[in-house]
């Protein structure tokens, strides 16, 4: 689980959506990615916490290409 949230936060600190500042007129995708990726560690620590790691290397990238499809348009 520790690889697991290193690797989240790796992703999430070098995200050049959260790291560069886009244009005022820009929509609300950088702000998405931040809440869609902190929910989906929320729901991958539930799945694991709930039915074990073998069903969170399943649900995992299911959640995770679940709430990408959510983001808002750039």
């Amino acid at each position: 689980m520790n690889r697991l949230i290193t690797f989240l936060a790796v992703l999430i600190l070098g995200s050049p959506t959260l790291a560069l500042a886009v244009e005022h007129n820009a929509g609300y995708r950088g702000i998405g990615q931040l809440y869609f990726t902190f929910m989906g560690v929320i729901l991958i620590y539930g799945v694991y916490d709930s039915f074990g790691k073998k069903a969170m290397y399943v649900a995992a990238p299911i959640i995770m290409i679940g709430l990408y499809m959510m983001l808002p348009d750039a």
